[in-house]
């Protein structure tokens, strides 16, 4: 019997060393699955998106970066409580570029879901060009979260 208890005793000890040692990061976005974490309605765009992961690793996802801001602006959790945030490069559709590597564009001409008309792109140079070409300005997470 008290080998029986140290087999579950050691079985449960490695389950709560990896649970805790799991790190969370960003979660690809299931097009047509997932739903937007502020306005409900399921995520469409494989373009745009943003999620926003809490220091406990609960992860909200966004369709829009209009929602993304809304979240933000109401308070919905303490926003002393998030971690991260990312934002789907409009050139990679898969990618996710954490929120301080990320070079946003606001342009009427790209037609996001909710009218957040905001891009992401993962360096300068894709930014410019496509400023180029669908006529936008450069904007910050500050910017569009104020």
């Amino acid at each position: 019997m008290k080998k029986f208890n140290n087999i579950i005793l050691a079985v449960f000890l490695i389950i709560i060393i990896g649970l805790t040692s799991c790190t969370v990061g960003p979660q690809k976005i299931r097009i047509g699955k997932d739903v937007c974490s502020f306005c409900k309605m399921s995520i469409a765009d494989n373009r745009f998106g943003a999620e926003v992961i809490t220091k406990k690793g609960k992860v909200y996802m966004f369709d829009d970066t209009h929602c993304l801001s809304g979240f933000i602006k109401a308070n919905t959790i303490d926003n002393k409580e998030i971690k991260n945030t990312y934002f789907v490069d409009f050139n990679e559709p898969h990618d996710l570029i954490e929120s301080g590597q990320a070079f946003l564009m606001k342009s009427t001409q790209l037609r996001s879901p909710m009218g957040g008309n905001i891009a992401a792109f993962s360096s300068q140079n894709q930014l410019n060009d496509a400023s180029g070409k669908l006529s936008g300005e450069q904007v910050t997470l500050e910017g569009i979260s104020k």
